[in-house]
């Protein structure tokens, strides 16, 4: 094959032009008049209006290649040949007069374009030996020889016969390799400019990512169209910069304002005299359909140009190719860089086409190149490869493509506001893909700014979204890595809440560990970035219902729902919540919701525990509680907080002996459990025994006394008692009250309050005061000793506290774990620590004090001390 460079159109011209040449001598030596169709002669008077139709020569000037062969075709043996040959004639040139067409009426080259041409001149004389091809052998000599002689020759441009379309769309870039793949992408933009519906197209990509050279492409092939309804195309370019001998150098006289614009529309119109350029450019696309082409708009603001694109008629039509979108006026079409394939071929054709030795790697190495340095970008493949053409070497070119990133980047990242350039550098900092909720959590942006930055990134294509996860595009990385690195600010905050939430991850973990089914337990939440913020979110929710801040819980659960809305544990959650506010439908709809979305069996049983607790207690259904619950063991049977949970259920429909059964089983082996569920179980063996005694009346006190004091052992066994069995002893020692007539009871009732007094006034809970009323009220019917002993237990110390006026004095009503609480008429909670109390002082003790400020006028206190008079305020 002769070793040509048929990248330059003029050689491709060339070849062209000496083939019609040589067609075109072998029809004027055939010696018979030729029959020219009526399509044939309108084209010829088109082209020249004076043309004399007798005359041969002149006519076949106006024609083509095409135009020669059908003549010949037509009429085979008026040149001395038959059917037959007129056939191979036919067949042959078929593929060709496509290819001449593209070349001589400069309309978008294809990759095949090239391998045609090539194979028609180094064989059409063999091929075709009956016709003389002296002008394309000398051709072809001159292209082996010395090229450049083709190139200085003047060649007469080819009157396109017939236009459908007025334009001036211009002459394509790609030349050098003919338009590579992008079929997909070419077909959908074209129909989107066929249909009725979308009046504005964007075509939005990073700089260099090949939006102009489809546009192009795509024009040319809608002229071509018979469905193709634009009487006008008018093409306003934009461009500042281009790509010049491997340097980005600017253009001069370029468009960069809204007047220059409408001034390059208007001499592409009708001009009348009365009117301002933009109401010239208007007024022509009101008359005409007209496809209003504007390339590279990213160099106009904005807000220029949308209250412009708001009065295009409704005939016409804009095509926009953008590095960043217009907003909701437009249909934006995303073009992603180009495929491997594409771009190796591309890469190779570009080789080709600089006579270099880059095209003979394999294609890994190649395609390490494009994919690892090149973005897959046309032009940057484009901007390497003519480098290394004058003499860059490929290192050198790979160091310093800063200029390449910075041409194709800046004028989109300078024009984003200061939010969306934020997350553009959380992507850096974090150096991998991000959720939508990680972008909310690092950021902190309200729902709407969130959302109105991530639009206008992903108008600008410097974010992608797949799957549900954004990523941020190469090239976008190395140009902030470069030019726009985030500030340490940001660094320093991003990475103080990054441990934050491993911290909260951790606690959860924790928790799922020890106590599964704990509403704050949760399933499956390590699994992905998503439910990893939907927990912390879930967390945080629990903490603020905790406080009963219910507008904030539900702010959080929101937040959950939307990063995760799969996630099960989102509605098992907002329905305990909703429960624990006492919204009891929205609860088992939530519960429901739950259920459906589980997706092991081990979730769903902690979904069914919840769900049966809330029916036991919340909606006092132990029958539909007893359902659930006995589900829930059929996928977990021995686990302890389900078995626990149906004992109290049979508990609470009367069915005591199944329920002791239970807890007989699992009580007779606690120590194997830990603290905590030590204390479920003995609070639910109390609870039993304090039921049961319920059932007699006060004529079989002995047995209800009996009944009420194991309830009391039972809860005494354990080695540290929880504020949930407590409750348990509460509820005893009050049903224990109400046996005030028997001294047994009531001397019973008086150890229990003294050895754990100060643990339950502590709680301060109702049953304290129901024991005080009941004493009070029936004091003449218990032993005076006993009435003095049991005072101190049952007396409201806070009511009494707001009885003292002395800032310095007090009454300790709270005591648990390392730190407490004084009270009186001044200070509602003045904290002390446990280690600076004296031995022997207690709940209900009056003690005298040194105030010390806190925060936030705050009171801690120290010096603590007894006050001897405390008949001044005992009952």
């Amino acid at each position: 094959m002769v070793n040509i460079n048929l990248g330059t159109r003029i050689i491709m011209f060339s070849i062209c032009t000496s083939i019609e040449f040589d067609i075109k001598e072998y029809i004027l030596t055939g010696g018979q008049p030729i029959n020219y169709t009526p399509e044939m002669i309108s084209k010829a008077k088109f082209r020249n209006s004076k043309i004399e139709v007798t005359n041969d020569r002149a006519m076949l000037d106006q024609l083509d290649l095409g135009d020669y062969i059908s003549i010949i075709k037509e009429n085979p043996y008026s040149f001395n040949i038959n059917n037959e040959k007129a056939s191979v004639l036919y067949e042959y040139f078929e593929k060709v007069i496509p290819v001449r067409n593209r070349v001589m009426h400069t309309k978008p080259l294809e990759l095949g374009d090239r391998a045609i041409l090539s194979e028609i001149i180094e064989q059409i004389d063999s091929s075709i030996n009956w016709i003389k091809w002296n002008q394309t052998i000398n051709t072809r000599t001159v292209i082996n020889e010395d090229p450049s002689k083709l190139i200085v020759q003047r060649y007469p441009k080819i009157i396109e016969f017939n236009p459908k379309t007025y334009h001036n769309i211009p002459e394509p870039e790609f030349d050098d390799t003919g338009y590579i793949g992008r079929k997909k992408e070419v077909t959908d933009i074209k129909n989107l400019l066929l249909n009725n519906k979308n009046q504005i197209v964007t075509i939005i990509g990073n700089g260099g990512i090949g939006k102009t050279a489809i546009a192009v492409k795509i024009l040319y092939d809608l002229i071509e169209d018979s469905e193709n309804k634009f009487e006008a195309i008018i093409w306003i370019s934009l461009k500042t910069r281009t790509l010049s001998k491997g340097e980005f150098v600017l253009i001069n006289n370029s468009i960069n304002d809204i007047p220059q614009l409408y001034l390059a529309g208007e001499s592409n119109a009708i001009k009348e005299e009365n009117f301002t350029p933009k109401e010239n450019l208007i007024n022509f696309m009101r008359e005409f359909n007209v496809l209003l082409v504007l390339d590279n708009l990213e160099t106009i603001n904005n807000e220029d140009i949308n209250q412009f694109i708001k009065e295009i008629p409704e005939n016409s039509k804009v095509l926009i190719t953008s590095r960043h979108g217009l907003g909701e006026l437009e249909y934006r079409y995303t073009l992603q860089g180009m495929n491997n394939k594409d771009a190796t071929v591309y890469f190779r054709e570009l080789s080709k086409y600089y006579g270099l030795d880059l095209h003979k790697r394999t294609d890994s190495q190649i395609n390490g190149i494009i994919t690892k340095h090149l973005y897959s970008n046309p032009l940057s493949i484009k901007w390497f490869i003519s480098g290394v053409y004058n003499g860059i070497s490929e290192t050198v070119l790979i160091s310093k493509k800063s200029e390449l990133v910075e041409f194709c980047m800046s004028n989109v990242y300078n024009k984003l506001t200061i939010n969306s350039k934020t997350i553009l550098q959380l992507f850096l900092i974090e150096r991998k893909e991000l959720s939508l909720g990680e972008i909310d959590y690092f950021t902190n942006l309200s729902d709407v700014e969130l959302r109105k930055s991530i639009n206008e990134l992903l108008y600008t294509n410097m974010i992608m979204l797949r799957n549900g996860i954004y990523t941020i595009n190469e090239m976008a990385k190395d140009y902030l890595s470069t030019y726009q690195a985030p500030e340490n600010k940001l660094v320093v905050s991003t990475f103080s809440k990054r441990k934050k939430l491993n911290d909260i991850l951790q606690s959860i973990k924790v928790e799922n560990e020890v106590d599964p089914f704990n509403p704050k337990s949760m399933f499956a939440n390590m699994d992905n970035e998503s439910r990893k913020l939907a927990s912390y979110y879930l967390t945080n929710a629990l903490e603020r219902s905790a406080k009963k801040d219910w507008e904030k819980a539900f702010y959080y659960v929101e937040k959950a729902a939307n990063i995760s809305p799969d996630y099960f544990e989102v509605y098992k959650i907002k329905a305990f919540i909703l429960a624990e506010r006492t919204e009891l439908y929205g609860a088992l709809d939530n519960y429901q919701i739950a259920l459906d979305k589980c997706e092991t069996d081990l979730e769903k049983a902690s979904v069914l525990f919840l769900f049966a607790v809330f029916y036991v207690i919340k909606l006092l259904d132990p029958s539909t509680a007893l359902e659930l619950i006995l589900k829930a063991e059929e996928i977990c049977p021995d686990e302890i907080m389900i078995v626990s949970e149906k004992a109290r259920i049979l508990m609470y429909l009367g069915k005591y002996n199944e329920s002791e059964e239970i807890l007989l089983k699992y009580n007779n082996k606690k120590e194997e459990y830990d603290l905590k569920t030590q204390n479920i179980l003995a609070s639910r063996y109390g609870e039993l025994f304090r039921r049961r005694a319920e059932k007699y009346g006060n004529r079989d006190f002995e047995k209800k006394r009996e009944l009420l004091s194991q309830g009391i052992a039972e809860i005494e066994k354990l080695p540290q008692i929880d504020r949930r069995s407590y409750l348990v002893l509460l509820a005893i020692l009050k049903d224990l009250s109400f046996l005030y007539f028997d001294p047994q009871s009531i001397e019973l009732l008086g150890k229990a309050l003294k050895k754990h007094a100060s643990n339950i006034k502590s709680i301060n809970h109702n049953n304290i005061k129901v024991i005080q009323e009941v004493l009070s009220a029936h004091r003449e019917q218990i032993p005076l000793e006993l009435v003095d002993s049991l005072a101190q237990f049952v007396t409201d110390f806070r009511a009494k506290a707001q009885e003292i006026k002395e800032p310095n004095n007090g009454i300790i009503v709270f005591i648990k774990d390392h730190y407490g609480f004084i009270q009186n008429a001044n200070h509602k909670s003045i904290y002390f620590t446990k280690n600076l109390l004296p031995e022997g002082l207690g709940v209900g003790d009056l003690v005298e004090f040194i105030l010390v400020p806190s925060h936030a006028g705050k009171y801690t206190c120290k010096n603590i001390k007894k006050i001897i008079f405390e008949e001044e305020y005992n009952v």
